[in-house]
């Protein structure tokens, strides 16, 4: 069992400033948990770009290319037929299921994408036991620290001036 140490803010710049100082720190892993998105909040917390779009975009393209494929297969190679001296194999038919099944993986994947990276399939967390802590939808700003240099970041968060700070045990 680790440790994760929660520091409860009055407002927005005060998440971000504390964020800000600790982000610096090697080791150390930050959260933040807000009422509303803050652009300040964001820029504070240095969050990497997501990986969703080229997610998306690659499902697309595998289902267009997947479908078409299929299309081919059976209509040209498996089964051909010669009808009226047309050729076994025209683009303009395969265009709108291409596309089609091209939009259903793409949203699919932006659809499970969405809930796994943003990590909203996580049901419960010991976080959410703290007393207080429903006020981060509300009007409280939490950040959450963890990571394996939480004990030097204890030493300087008078600095900060968080309304209260609070200990959990988390099982990661």
């Amino acid at each position: 069992m680790s440790q994760v140490l929660l520091l409860e803010f009055a407002g927005s710049a005060e998440l971000a400033h504390a964020a800000r100082e600790l982000r610096s720190r090697p080791g150390v892993e930050l959260d933040a948990y807000t009422p509303y998105s803050t652009e300040e909040v964001r820029e504070a917390l240095a969050l990497p770009p997501s990986r969703l779009p080229r997610l998306v975009f690659a499902a697309a393209c595998l289902g267009a290319g997947g479908a078409y494929f299929i299309e081919w297969l059976t209509t040209a190679y498996l089964y051909p037929l010669n009808v009226g001296g047309r050729p076994q194999h025209m683009l303009l038919p395969f265009i709108p299921i291409s596309f089609e099944m091209g939009v259903l993986l793409a949203a699919l994947t932006a659809f499970v994408g969405v809930l796994v990276l943003g990590k909203l399939v996580v049901l419960w967390d010991p976080v959410f036991e703290v007393p207080g802590f429903e006020s981060a939808s509300v009007d409280r700003f939490w950040l959450r620290v963890s990571g394996p240099a939480l004990d030097s970041v204890r030493a300087d968060l008078d600095a900060l001036n968080p309304l209260r700070q609070v200990v959990v045990e988390a099982q990661r």
